[in-house]
């Protein structure tokens, strides 16, 4: 059971209602965050944006999003992003070795310095500057900003996650029922 309340959905704004009810199931993270009308709106912008319109190839994202989650000790964003992730190209073994990646094989050069560069943002709030300059010859400065943003977004949904105890939706960890839930703007 959940720390804090879900969002009334009886008690909020019209736009807030709207928002909740656009994708084909209400996920429990968003039923939490509604709490915050100030937050509500714009987080689910991000988010969103993050997630379909960005240019950081969607494969590079889950695995920064699923280190995340490792890093966090976040299950339920773990448990959501798996299916999502697999959808994007990461393979089943690749989702087996993300907890030790660094001694697994299945990872291309550039997964692992997206993988590395998310150990040191999640970690440290700073990514290391070799590892930036490496990047930089695989990606340009839109992926670059977007993979930072992608990591602190995750890592920030882990921390209200893991704080309030949001509980996993008994479709937790289903693609079909998730891919569904995020639309193009």
């Amino acid at each position: 059971m959940a720390l804090l309340p879900y969002v009334d959905e009886t008690k909020v704004p019209e736009k807030t209602r709207e928002i909740l009810n656009r994708g084909r199931v209400k996920m429990n993270v968003a039923r939490m965050i509604a709490n915050s009308d100030a937050a509500f709106y714009p987080f689910s912008m991000l988010g969103n944006s993050l997630l379909t319109r960005s240019k950081l190839d969607p494969r590079l994202r889950e695995l920064a999003i699923l280190r995340t989650a490792k890093v966090s000790k976040s299950l339920y964003e773990w448990t959501q992003h798996v299916p999502i992730a697999k959808s994007t190209g990461v393979s089943d073994a690749q989702v087996d070795a993300i907890e030790n990646w660094e001694s697994a094989s299945c990872f291309s050069d550039l997964d692992r310095l997206v993988l590395r560069f998310t150990d040191e943002v999640a970690r440290n709030v700073k990514g290391g500057r070799d590892t930036l300059e490496a990047l930089k010859k695989h990606m340009g400065a839109a992926e670059i900003v977007e993979l930072v943003l992608s990591i602190g977004f995750w890592g920030m949904v882990a921390r209200l996650l893991e704080t309030t105890e949001v509980d996993l939706e008994d479709f937790a960890g289903k693609i079909d029922v998730l891919k569904n839930s995020f639309t193009r703007r």
